[in-house]
């Protein structure tokens, strides 16, 4: 479960505030065979108040992420900040290795098609009136080499897994032309209005490192914002009522330690006294519900502290210190000499060779 749900952290701290129509889960678009799934909706994200000032934020602080969003728009045809829409992320069996991600993002095709021609070991295949284009994974740590099938149902939802033939599987289901999850599965049921990261399993990984999901059958989770209410709904499915009675206890337990780490702070306590939890048999549920407002309060905070504290840290080991203006020490010896290390070579005086290392200015990035 863990890689699918790095992968929709990122995608949604990626979203940015923009006024647009929410696109909820649509079970239709997975297998009826599907063991557990995640959807994340980014345009929630966008209209949730945590969300918005988040962003708000970061760019104000950092004014050159806008040139980099603008410059990633370019090489992904798409701009994360408006046009990602959704993204659901599925399996038929637990190892996360075998995902499939349905993308719903407004996409400049053309561009997308002539990038993927050129990617290693590209070839096509047909499915249907379906063109299935196969390459070899680059560029992310520990994938490299990984072989990806994608493809494109509509102009504007895009389908990928390891294998043509779980493509292939996903372009029958969105056709209609297979089983989707329907209103009597366990994954099925009504999505809470808001949500921005909705999941749902019927198995567990048994390699998975949660001591409390290793005694679980399934979950139900969701998070989002709705009418200034942040909340948060989870269900647990356990394999027996002792194992939910534990996993209650677990969650309880995580409240006490933030009472006891946060009770001088009574804007932080009241989003701990938010959290309620229940057992009835084997099912354990938690419940937690805050103002948005308040969130962002305490979330806007914790992000001052941990500033300060990286500050803290680059003065520490990188600041600026007694000797060179440029890279800030005063005790490698160089600087003594009267040549930083730092600072850019190939001068007429060492023959224009290799240009070295130097601190970016405020203007670089």
């Amino acid at each position: 479960m863990t890689s699918p749900v790095r992968l929709l952290a990122i995608a949604l701290l990626a979203a940015v505030a923009s006024v647009a129509s929410a696109e909820p889960l649509d079970t239709g678009r997975v297998p009826a065979k599907a063991v557990w799934m995640m959807h994340a909706d980014m345009d929630a994200a966008r209209e949730s108040t945590v969300v918005k000032r988040m962003v708000e934020r970061a760019m104000k602080k950092h004014p050159q992420l806008e040139t980099m969003m603008g410059m990633g728009a370019k090489m992904m045809g798409m701009d994360v900040r408006k046009d990602l829409h959704d993204v659901t992320v599925y399996g038929l069996d637990t190892d996360k290795k075998n995902a499939v991600m349905v993308v719903h993002a407004d996409v400049n095709r053309a561009l997308l098609e002539k990038m993927v021609d050129k990617a290693a070991d590209h070839k096509t295949m047909k499915h249907r009136d379906f063109t299935l284009h196969q390459w070899k994974h680059k560029g992310w740590r520990g994938r490299e080499g990984e072989t990806v099938v994608g493809a494109f149902f509509k102009d504007d939802v895009m389908v990928f897994a390891r294998s043509a033939s779980q493509v292939e599987m996903v372009l029958d289901v969105l056709a209609g032309k297979a089983e989707s999850v329907d209103g009597d599965s366990p994954l099925a049921g009504r999505v809470r209005p808001g949500s921005i990261l909705v999941g749902r399993a019927v198995a567990i990984d048994p390699d998975t490192k949660c001591p409390v999901l290793k005694q679980g059958r399934g979950y139900r989770v969701a998070m989002g914002e709705s009418d200034g209410m942040s909340f948060y709904r989870a269900r647990l499915e356990m394999d027996s009522d002792e194992a939910a009675r534990q996993a209650e206890a677990v969650t309880e337990g995580f409240v006490a330690l933030g009472k006891l780490r946060f009770g001088d702070e009574p804007q932080v306590m009241k989003l701990i006294d938010g959290v309620e939890t229940t057992t009835s048999g084997s099912t354990s549920s938690i419940t937690w519900d805050a103002k948005a407002d308040d969130v962002w309060t305490v979330a806007e905070k914790m992000a001052e502290k941990m500033e300060a504290k990286m500050a803290a840290r680059r003065q520490q080991w990188g600041g600026k210190k007694s000797g060179c203006g440029d890279c800030g020490k005063g005790d490698c010896g160089d600087c003594e000499k009267g040549k930083c290390p730092m600072e850019k070579k190939g001068s007429a005086e060492d023959g224009g060779k290799d240009e070295g290392r130097r601190p970016f200015r405020d203007d670089e990035f």
